[in-house]
């Protein structure tokens, strides 16, 4: 193996993994945002629980 071909082996395996690194890296941020958003969504569905009366004030745990 002559040292060209095992040069350009050596820059196209770090090019695939600059790649790989790219690519888990706008994975992870489109998480987080999915995160964020979802977090978002939820908190403003949030309704007050009951504190009295006899709905949603008490647990039934005999099944």
């Amino acid at each position: 193996m002559d040292v060209a071909a095992m040069a350009q082996s050596i820059l196209g395996s770090r090019t695939a993994t600059a790649l790989q690194d790219a690519q888990v890296s706008m994975l992870k941020k489109t998480m987080d945002s999915q995160a964020a958003a979802a977090s978002k969504l939820i908190d403003s569905m949030s309704l007050p629980l009951a504190t009295e009366g006899a709905r949603g004030t008490k647990v039934n745990t005999y099944a």
